[in-house]
């Protein structure tokens, strides 16, 4: 705007010096008008949006602050995002290792009554039973549920209570399962506390 209005002013004394001319001989002051009045609201504009104006600067100042602003929102959605990942990533990590010692758990505590495992997609404990003398209890009680109903409620309470330890010491929604004696059928399934399947009673 500065080099405008400097230019316009040029052209206004220009103008003007060339109009006093004209009209002294008489010739092509009408146009040489025009260009002046052109020129003189040319250089009042230019003049006008100079930044050094209280005006601007305050417009100036709130545009740069705006910018700024928007700098920073900028800066700190993404470093949001670098820490949210950081945060997800120590989660992650943080519950395999919760995940990798209670399955050592469970497969030190019951060695004697069978194998776990663990998946970690479905957050799913599966008991398979391979010791002979348990093998041959929950078949028992699976075929006689009547006669053996106090060693069912027992069965199925020691689950239950292995069922909120996990809840308790990992967190919500893994479920534990029993599998049938030799199939891969659910014998017993429980999440959280609460019996999900029960053929124990058939």
């Amino acid at each position: 705007m500065l080099f405008l209005a400097i230019i316009g002013i040029i052209v206004f004394l220009l103008a003007i010096f060339s109009l006093f001319s004209a009209r002294q001989s008489g010739g092509g002051w009408k146009f040489l008008a025009v260009i002046t009045v052109i020129s003189a609201l040319v250089t009042i504009y230019a003049t006008i949006k100079l930044p050094f104006w209280p005006y601007n600067q305050t417009k100036t100042e709130q545009t740069t602050k705006s910018s700024s602003a928007t700098s920073n929102s900028a800066k700190l959605d993404s470093s949001d995002t670098v820490f949210n990942e950081d945060s997800q990533k120590k989660a992650a990590a943080t519950t395999k290792l919760k995940e990798d010692s209670i399955l050592k758990q469970l497969k030190t505590n019951y060695q004697s009554i069978g194998t776990f495992t663990l998946d970690r997609d479905t957050k799913t404990f599966t008991l398979k039973p391979t010791g002979k003398k348990y093998v041959k209890s929950l078949k028992i009680i699976k075929k006689y549920p009547s006669k053996n109903q106090k060693a069912r409620t027992t069965v199925v309470s020691n689950y239950e209570s292995l069922s909120k330890s996990i809840k308790k010491n990992l967190a919500k929604g893994y479920t534990v399962r029993v599998l049938e004696p030799g199939t891969t059928k659910t014998l017993l399934s429980l999440k959280d506390g609460q019996v999900l399947v029960n053929n124990l009673k058939k």
